[in-house]
């Protein structure tokens, strides 16, 4: 799919935050392309990088889908790296439908996009699997699929409820997960449910799920199992997954019983500030039937009580 305006922009606001602080090396799955047509936009992109306007030529190279991923992380001071069997980025030749990692890449790169390329690999496990091997702990791992239509582009589309179980298994801190209205819209919206009832969807539609992730932790990579079928799955099907909880890999037969804890944990948190409240308003309508003669006579005794023993 290529790094367009919104991503552009997206990587300008990820810079502000101090996302990039101390990452160096990038790790494309796919060699991408560049298109962004707006020169304000990677102007701005490199301001925010520090580094010195963007020349025209490369400008116009962005303009016209000429212009690569590789040039475009060189020139913001990255060292760029790419998996691809095309070879003409210098690539690492794998097929993400079948090979592993290298092991000589695993746990090596601090930000490891995925811009349109797992939604062409059959083999969902794998391509995520390398994704989370190649991260550094404390890395970050972008993705930046399709999310609605998309007519015949690839094999998937995503939902946000896929990257919040690969998140949760994985234990991934979720820094965002968005919407692109459209390819050319600089910007993203913040994914919640209710976004569905104002999109438009045809058959040119090319909304933009949005990713990015936190490794936390140097543990295995862990299959998510949709969350809402765990209480009705028995243990016996559990058993055969893995879940990373607090730096700790725990026995697929406690997923379920961690998803009652979590749910019996915010009912009662629930519950506790139901109470506190109810109890506040029950002690505002006692005191609102007092008057303030009787309640500075009730203070001045308690006072005495006190001083006198």
């Amino acid at each position: 799919m290529g790094l367009g305006p919104p991503v552009l922009a997206l990587y300008c606001q990820l810079k502000r935050l101090g996302v990039f602080e101390g990452i160096t090396d990038v790790m494309e799955l796919g060699a991408q392309n560049v298109w962004c047509p707006k020169a304000g936009i990677v102007k701005k992109l490199f301001e925010a990088f520090g580094k010195p306007p963007p020349p025209p030529d490369m400008l116009d190279r962005f303009a016209n889908w000429k212009g690569s991923g590789m040039e475009l992380y060189t020139a913001l001071g990255f060292t760029y790296h790419c998996i691809d069997l095309d070879p003409q980025f210098n690539s690492i030749p794998l097929d993400l439908n079948f090979d592993p990692c290298p092991p000589e890449h695993v746990g090596k790169y601090g930000f490891v996009t995925n811009h349109g390329t797992s939604e062409h690999i059959l083999n969902q496990y794998n391509v995520f699997k390398v994704m989370h091997d190649l991260t550094v702990t404390g890395g970050f791992m972008l993705h930046a699929v399709p999310f609605t239509v998309h007519l015949e582009h690839g094999f998937f589309n995503y939902q946000p409820n896929f990257f919040e179980a690969l998140a949760r298994y994985n234990s991934y801190e979720v820094s965002g997960i968005w919407v692109g209205p459209g390819w050319q819209v600089a910007s993203f919206i913040p994914w919640e449910p209710t976004l569905l009832d104002y999109l438009v969807l045809n058959a040119q539609t090319t909304h933009l799920l949005v990713a990015l992730v936190q490794k936390k932790y140097d543990k295995p990579f862990c299959v998510p199992f949709q969350g809402v079928y765990e209480p009705m799955t028995n243990e016996e099907h559990l058993a055969r997954y893995a879940m990373v909880v607090d730096g700790e890999l725990y026995d697929g037969k406690r997923v379920k019983y961690i998803s009652k804890e979590k749910v019996v944990a915010e009912r009662l948190e629930q519950e506790t500030r139901a109470f506190h409240s109810e109890l506040t308003a029950a002690r505002a309508k006692a005191l609102a039937g007092i008057s303030g003669r009787e309640l500075l006579g009730e203070l001045g005794k308690r006072i005495r009580r006190r001083v006198v023993g």
